[in-house]
């Protein structure tokens, strides 16, 4: 006779394989249908999955998806929502760690040895982690699904790698606008132009020496034109 807990046991595995089973049921055909229009050629597709809280991208291998009738996509999906819950749970553990070195270094525990306080403490943190990432990875996983209906698609998965494409089009841009300012005759420079005074000097008659120092008078040199 099976006990209470055995039977919600068997009534979850059984849930969950039918959550599978959907997830299968409504990917595989996306991955043949990639695989019809474009061919072998595609390694790799990203699916996305929601709890209806969070949402994660996955990437599933084509051909291995196809040839286990989707189990492997479901494979990915458990590998990457425990490899990321975990990293997530890992980095708060970190933090709070950090957190209670301070605590114990600043407060009384009732004269005890502060080592001995922390050890414990940590302990429990640990505990708490433990049970808390285990949680929250059965609940994504029980309320898996991909929303495909609320315009997300299973699409092709590339390896990611930072575009510097554009940043260095936008800079050759600005650069040719500055070279076309600097040759624009209406370019316009909102620095103040510094206003240089008026100098004024004693007045130079047309037959006195010229001050250049030429020895002509200065109607025949610099005030010729003038």
């Amino acid at each position: 006779e099976q006990t209470l807990a055995d039977k919600l046991y068997t009534e979850a595995i059984n849930s969950y394989q039918r959550r599978k089973d959907e997830l299968t049921k409504q990917a595989l055909p996306v991955f043949k249908n990639i695989r019809l229009q474009q061919g072998s050629h595609i390694e790799n597709v990203v699916v996305p999955f929601t709890d209806g809280k969070k949402g994660m991208q996955v990437l599933a291998n084509m051909q291995k998806t196809i040839d286990s009738n989707g189990a492997e996509m479901v494979n990915a999906l458990e590998r990457n929502v425990s490899l990321a819950l975990i990293d997530d749970a890992w980095k708060e553990h970190l933090r709070a760690m950090d957190d209670l070195k301070q605590s114990v270094q600043t407060a009384s525990y009732e004269q005890k040895d502060p080592l001995v306080i922390y050890k414990m403490e940590a302990f429990n943190l640990f505990k708490n982690m433990d049970t808390e990432v285990n949680k929250n990875i059965v609940q994504f996983l029980s309320h898996a699904q991909i929303p495909l209906a609320e315009g997300e698609e299973v699409r092709e998965g590339r390896q990611e790698k930072t575009d510097l494409s554009n940043m260095r089009t936008q800079k050759d841009d600005m650069d040719g606008m500055s070279n076309n300012y600097s040759n624009d005759n209406e370019y316009y420079d909102p620095t103040p132009v510094k206003q240089e005074p008026v100098k004024v000097g004693p007045k130079i008659g047309r037959n006195d020496p010229c001050p250049c120092g030429s020895g002509k008078k200065y109607k025949s040199c610099h005030g010729k034109d003038l």
